[in-house]
């Protein structure tokens, strides 16, 4: 990811000291709300948003200039990463076949967009980050 969006300010880009499965979604909710004039973008992968989704809730409530993007490549690959990690032959529960980000997010109350191909990826960020109340892009990886 620093490869594409560099940290080349301070208070630029904000994480947790250790990682932190679900961190992320509430996490950029919490900066926007700390930083009300100041558009923020919450990178986060489709297992991690998983074990937060309800922020999207509570960003819709507060109407935040969040844009939140979920990379989906359909799997927790950190808990995969895990399982390797401690000589497991399987994980189990770890795949997120077909999990509809778009529909999470507007029956929550915030606009969605999907994203399949590269090409139609500028536009969607474009709208998404010009909107002034949160926002949400699905960008599919696999």
């Amino acid at each position: 990811m620093q490869a594409y969006l560099p940290i080349d300010r301070s208070e630029g880009f904000y994480t947790c000291s250790s990682g932190g499965l679900g961190h992320g979604l509430p996490a950029a909710i919490g900066v926007a709300l700390g930083k009300p004039r100041q558009k923020v973008i919450g990178l986060i992968g489709d297992g991690s948003s998983m074990y937060a989704i309800q922020g999207l809730w509570s960003a819709a409530q507060l109407q935040v200039p969040v844009t939140f993007i979920i990379v989906r490549n359909g799997r927790y690959q950190a808990l995969e990463d895990f399982g390797v990690h401690f000589g497991l032959s399987q994980t189990l529960g770890t795949k997120l076949p077909a999990i509809d980000f778009v529909a999470l997010a507007t029956g929550q109350g915030i606009a969605g967009y999907r994203v399949d191909r590269a090409d139609a990826l500028q536009g969607v960020l474009r709208r998404a980050l010009a909107a002034e109340k949160p926002t949400l892009v699905e960008v599919a990886v696999c």
